[in-house]
């Protein structure tokens, strides 16, 4: 990570390669990224923790992510369980796009991490705003956790 993105230009250019904003015009686009900001974690940080306020959705700019999630094992045994790995480019901690109050996993660098943050609560304003904006991201939300899920059990299944 030697140098930190420098604003505006490369948060577009993030969103624009996010599978959640890539169907966004660039007008559309513009109306995004005032609502987002920078942020960068080191190795072994945590950029969002299971059952915490769900504040931001964020997309990875460089690094890379490890969703874990504690379960139940049987009672009064949690085990933390390594869900997936989130590489550059991809989304998560969607519960503040899917108006959750908080979110359901943990996401914890693997390595030095640049992410794009986006106020969940300015995005689903302006989702009321604009509707045709909002379709698009949850067109694309909710093809990334179709995905997702497909990859996790097909995994499982292997």
């Amino acid at each position: 990570m030697e140098n930190m993105m420098t604003g505006a230009t490369e948060i577009r250019k993030v969103l624009e390669g996010s599978p959640l904003f890539r169907e966004l015009t660039a007008d559309e686009l513009d109306q995004v990224v005032p609502i987002c900001r920078e942020a960068a974690y080191a190795a072994g940080l945590s950029v969002i923790a299971e059952g915490d306020a769900a504040r931001d959705l964020y997309v990875v700019d460089e690094g890379k992510v490890m969703v874990e999630m504690n379960l139940s094992a049987y009672p009064g045994m949690v085990q933390s369980a390594l869900i997936e790995h989130i590489p550059p480019g991809e989304p998560f901690g969607w519960s503040a796009a899917a108006g959750s109050r908080v979110y359901t996993m943990t996401a914890r660098c693997l390595e030095q991490t640049r992410v794009v943050a986006i106020d969940g609560q300015k995005l689903l304003d302006l989702f009321d705003v604009n509707p045709v904006i909002g379709f698009k991201v949850m067109s694309g939300l909710v093809e990334v956790v179709s995905q997702r899920v497909s990859s996790v059990i097909h995994s499982a299944l292997q």
